[in-house]
């Protein structure tokens, strides 16, 4: 249905000029062309696992339950950034959660669960352009860590892209809803 501009009558989606002032409607069906189509909500199969475009589940399972916990993405710093926290430090993102083990002989693991993640933000010096790294801030309600970085992380933007993505699906499964301190 096209709607008229100027007199605001609805013509059919073919119509060359409108019904009731005879306006051109050429305008009309170019800018509906541009305009984007909102963004597919995710879709998700019988069993509740999230399915990618091809249909295929997103990540591997971790627990085998029905619309349990999927991996989503592993991750270390970049070896080139830091050859240290390459050998001592590992980043897992599941549908759920973000967790981080450190150490080499022991272990410290932490965990963020990502309906609490409200922002995520990238950096990059030069260098770090260079070799595609940055340093991902995660800024969360989580008690324990209200700000988490994650230092030279190898494609930045597609791991930002990804922890904001799950965050939002996340909160959308638990019905969390966000509020903005004023």
């Amino acid at each position: 249905m096209l709607y008229c501009p100027s007199c605001g009558t609805g013509n059919e989606d073919d119509a060359a000029f409108c019904k009731t002032c005879g306006r051109a409607l050429n305008d009309v069906k170019q800018m509906r062309a541009g305009v984007n189509t909102p963004a597919e909500s995710p879709r998700i199969d019988d069993e509740g696992v999230l399915l990618a475009a091809d249909g295929l589940p997103v990540g591997h399972d971790l627990d085998g339950a029905p619309g349990g916990e999927r991996m989503l993405w592993k991750g270390r710093p970049s070896f080139i950034g830091s050859p240290i926290r390459s050998l001592t430090i590992r980043f897992e993102l599941t549908n759920e959660r973000l967790k981080v083990a450190r150490g080499f002989i022991s272990r410290h693991r932490q965990e963020i669960d990502l309906y609490r993640i409200q922002d995520v933000e990238v950096t990059q010096g030069p260098v770090q352009r260079i070799f595609d790294l940055g340093q991902v801030n995660i800024y969360s309600s989580d008690a324990s860590t209200p700000i988490y970085s994650m230092h030279d992380v190898p494609h930045p933007e597609h791991v930002k892209d990804m922890i904001r993505q799950g965050s939002r699906i996340e909160r959308q499964r638990r019905r969390v809803i966000l509020r903005d301190e004023v």
